[in-house]
């Protein structure tokens, strides 16, 4: 059985790029590009791993993962945060909701480590 993971990111290009190289890796992909669009999807594919954009105008990458978290299919979820901000930009607080925070454009080697212990652990 495949892993599901949900990619969310407003740039569209972006989102369909990390979510066909997760599929390279072997995982069932959905892509969407907000924040509440998520939170639908998200109901009812229940992913292993969320990898959200915070940046986003709708609904922020923090807050969607705030909400996605009290759906009861989230509690084994990995949450990642692919995020262009700058670390030091944003306080550690605000990341409390995320396992990982991932810098875009630099992410293709934790992400498959992100993988493969999501695999381990299946």
């Amino acid at each position: 059985m495949l892993l599901k993971c949900l990619v969310v990111d407003d740039h569209r290009d972006g989102a369909e790029a990390l979510g066909g190289y997760l599929r390279i890796l072997g995982m069932d992909v959905r892509v969407t590009f907000s924040g509440h669009a998520a939170i639908e999807l998200a109901h009812e594919f229940r992913p292993a791993l969320v990898v959200l954009d915070i940046n986003m105008p709708d609904l922020d990458g923090f807050e969607t993962a705030k909400r996605l978290k009290q759906q009861r299919w989230a509690g084994k979820a990995v949450f990642v945060a692919h995020t262009g901000m700058r670390r030091e930009s944003t306080s550690d607080a605000a990341f409390a909701d995320f396992h990982h925070v991932l810098t875009k454009g630099d992410a293709s080697e934790a992400l498959v480590a992100i993988v493969d212990d999501l695999r381990r652990a299946g």
